[in-house]
């Protein structure tokens, strides 16, 4: 009788069981799926972060520097007048060395 018992408190406890993994499995999946689209739309994110100043200055100021006669020579020379500027690339140049 008692063995009979613990019978039906197993086939119980692998009931809850088996119930518990679907539903831990459903949430694994539903993870993975948010891990996999977060993961795409920061590569979305940080292309058009990265990439839309340089589409931008190509293709829509690039035009404008030809008509005018100017180029990006004449831009560069003009970005070393801002303030505290020379000094960032300068840095940047100094790091670059120590790199290598």
């Amino acid at each position: 009788m008692e063995q009979d018992f613990s019978h039906i408190e197993i086939h119980a406890l692998l009931k809850e069981n088996n119930t518990i993994l679907k539903e831990n499995n459903i949430l694994l999946k539903k993870i993975h799926r948010n891990g996999i689209i977060g993961f795409w739309v920061r590569v979305v994110w940080y292309t058009l972060l990265i990439g839309l100043p340089f589409a931008l200055y190509f293709y829509v100021l690039e035009p404008y520097f030809t008509a005018m006669g100017s180029s990006y020579d004449v831009f560069s020379a003009g970005m070393q007048e801002i303030p505290g500027w020379k000094q960032f690339t300068e840095t940047l140049e100094t790091l670059k060395a120590r790199e290598y």
